[in-house]
């Protein structure tokens, strides 16, 4: 299996954190389970099999668990991981009550994916995928101003500190109340901005994993803010199922590509 992520175009920075391919090689002759761990977005994605004759537009929900999913052989997957800030805004409802589901009847997403999955039938790689993608979202004409600049900000600081920040901190660099913080945020994003953290950090984490040949998870729990690697080993297993070396273990299965950091 590989995996891999393309950053956005300038033109729509503000509304898309990161494009994504997930793909299964030929040689898989029977389908796997594959975990796939939360990461505290929204993403809209497209599922592709040429052998099962099989073409889907998909949207995942804010749980933070762990999904489990069956892949087959050639199954290939992009897809477009929703800014927190303007996530809200790009749907035209309340992000908490996505709930992950083919979108194959009439929807509230008319607006987003009338026409899409024609046209990504016809990409012959991610590259192409994306410049589709991208065309549908600038058509929605959705500008810096109409997003919540409060809350960009917000998920910049977290992304730039990989989640390892107090949330407190982040409502004073913001100018908010952590109240007003967590209000806002809740209402652009559909989580509250301490559960998009701890998922960022465990994908921070996962990056790391990859970077690294090995992890001292002493030194990773207290970069991570944890009292202790006790501590953080019970986060993982709230959020992945899996202890840290389990995590470390399942996530090195998978061969990378770039990443968007």
């Amino acid at each position: 299996m590989f995996y891999r992520e393309i950053a956005p175009s300038l033109e729509v920075e503000h509304l898309i954190l990161s494009f994504w391919e997930f793909t299964a090689q030929s040689e898989n002759s029977v389908p796997v389970t594959h975990e796939v761990f939360p990461d505290g977005c929204i993403s809209l994605f497209y599922y592709r099999n040429k052998n099962a004759d099989v073409n889907l537009l998909f949207i995942n929900d804010l749980s933070l668990e762990t999904v489990k999913t069956q892949i087959y052989a050639d199954d290939v997957y992009w897809g477009m991981r929703l800014s927190p800030s303007a996530c809200a805004k790009i749907l035209r409802v309340n992000p908490s009550k996505i709930q992950s589901r083919p979108l194959i009847e009439p929807n509230n997403f008319t607006h987003l994916i009338d026409g899409l999955l024609a046209k990504l039938n016809l990409c012959q790689n991610f590259e192409e995928a994306i410049k589709i993608y991208e065309t549908k979202i600038k058509s929605l004409e959705l500008t810096v101003a109409d997003t919540d600049d409060k809350i960009a900000c917000a998920v910049r600081i977290i992304e730039e500190n990989r989640g390892e920040v107090r949330i407190s901190e982040i409502a004073t660099m913001v100018g908010l109340s952590v109240r007003q913080l967590e209000r806002r945020f809740r209402a652009s994003a559909g989580l509250t901005p301490k559960q998009y953290a701890r998922a960022r950090r465990i994908r921070a984490t996962a990056i790391n994993l990859l970077e690294k040949s090995e992890m001292n998870w002493a030194n990773r729990a207290a970069e991570m803010g944890f009292t202790d690697q006790a501590h953080l080993a019970h986060e993982f297993s709230i959020l992945t199922g899996r202890s840290p070396n389990s995590f470390a273990d399942k996530v090195k299965r998978i061969e990378h590509g770039e990443l968007v950091k």
